[in-house]
């Protein structure tokens, strides 16, 4: 079972937050010649299906069953710029006012506790606002958790892969500082040189 994180060899976020993650890597990345998993109804439920099965090992849960429509593909291809823009803004350690305002998601998710007393949870609809109804959840749990400011996307002006900052003071930038920070690092590095002198 492939992940669309795992095309770019990225850790995988913790627990449900994992499914926020792979939204967003779903997207056609030229730079690593990667095609967009969300272009059609087969390639999107295809992407769907694993993604739920990830999701729900991580969890402990049955995989809710959701299934995307043509109609589904544009609102949740605009759920996945939006998440990207909001976790490129955790990247570059942007103000919430600076990042481009997202839209409120759909959420329409049923209680219930299941035997052992724990609270299950599943989505409602079935197309993309049962998706983003998913995802909406599962970003509200990392934030209580303290996990979700650790999800960024890559600042590279040609990326935007969702990567899990695992660093110690979660000061990571770049989903890969070779491929992406290089010749940022290496400008940088320049400038302070010549300033110096």
């Amino acid at each position: 079972m492939s992940s669309s994180t795992g095309r770019f060899g990225l850790v995988l976020a913790p627990g449900g937050l994992r499914l926020a993650q792979e939204l967003v890597n779903t997207a056609l990345d030229e730079l690593q010649g990667t095609e967009d998993q969300l272009a059609d109804p087969a390639a999107a439920n295809g992407w769907l299906r694993d993604a739920l099965a990830r999701w729900a090992d991580a969890t402990g849960k049955s995989a809710p069953d959701l299934r995307l429509s043509a109609e589904d593909l544009p609102p949740l291809r605009r759920l996945r710029e939006q998440l990207r823009q909001a976790t490129r803004a955790q990247a570059e350690h942007l103000q919430p006012s600076a990042a481009a305002p997202a839209e409120l998601l759909p959420v329409d998710i049923r209680l219930q506790f299941d035997s052992d007393g724990g609270v299950d949870y599943r989505p409602v609809e079935r197309g993309w606002e049962g998706v983003a109804a998913l995802v909406a959840l599962e970003l509200l749990l990392a934030h209580s958790n303290g996990t979700l400011s650790r999800l960024k996307s890559c600042a590279g002006t040609r990326c935007g892969v969702s990567f899990y900052d695992e660093s110690r003071n979660q000061a990571r930038v770049w989903h890969d500082s070779k491929v992406c920070g290089n010749a940022p690092n290496l400008r940088a590095s320049r400038a302070r040189r010549k300033n110096q002198q």
